[in-house]
């Protein structure tokens, strides 16, 4: 999001709502879907694929997309992070005296829950640094993902006030960010002492 606030800024005289509409609409949806489930994964922000998925798509037909891609991104970084590079990552971070935490079983909800949740590290690093421990694919998949999905509305809502704009918006996604950040809250306190020895 802040990517897509300074982009704003940084071209707010020749961006208008006219030109924002224009271009998400003339976005090619097999080609934009194409990119949106492979860029994230080698790194490209997801937040403005997300934005771009409001505009091109609408709330809803955003959000489809975007969960779809976010489904898609969190199995992939799992079958990557546990066959290609993971006994790579495993080996380097040996010889500079790391290693890959071992979770216990009975924190690995909470902490897949409590990683998704809270901001900081990049996307594409949250997904591969968890995929990395030995947490089990039900977990990361059916815990992680839905998280990073409700996160979406914020950045795909954005972009369908853009095409759309209508005050009640403004007011449901001011709603769902305090909400969302409240939940992200409530989790670190809960348990992140509980699992702070874990990772």
């Amino acid at each position: 999001m802040a990517l897509i606030a300074w982009f704003l800024y940084a071209h707010k005289g020749e961006l208008n709502r006219e030109t924002l509409v224009a271009y998400g609409q003339g976005l090619h949806a097999v080609t934009f879907i194409l990119a949106f489930l492979v860029l994230p994964l080698v790194g490209f922000p997801v937040s403005i694929f997300l934005f771009l998925a409001g505009v091109r798509f609408g709330l809803q037909g955003g959000m489809l997309v975007s969960g779809i891609a976010v489904l898609f991104h969190n199995f992939a970084a799992f079958r990557l992070a546990h066959g290609l590079f993971r006994s790579r990552v495993r080996n380097r971070l040996r010889r500079a005296g790391h290693n890959i935490p071992s979770i216990k079983p009975e924190h690995r909800v909470w902490f897949t829950a409590l990683f998704a949740a809270l901001h900081g590290p990049p996307y594409i690093a949250k997904l591969y640094l968890l995929a990395l421990t030995d947490i089990p694919l039900r977990i990361y998949f059916w815990v992680g993902a839905p998280i990073y999905v409700a996160f979406c509305i914020i950045p795909v809502g954005a972009g369908s006030a853009v095409m759309n704009f209508d005050p009640k918006w403004i007011y449901i996604l001011v709603g769902a960010s305090v909400a969302l950040l409240l939940f992200g809250y409530w989790l670190k306190n809960r348990f992140g002492s509980v699992i702070k020895g874990e990772g």
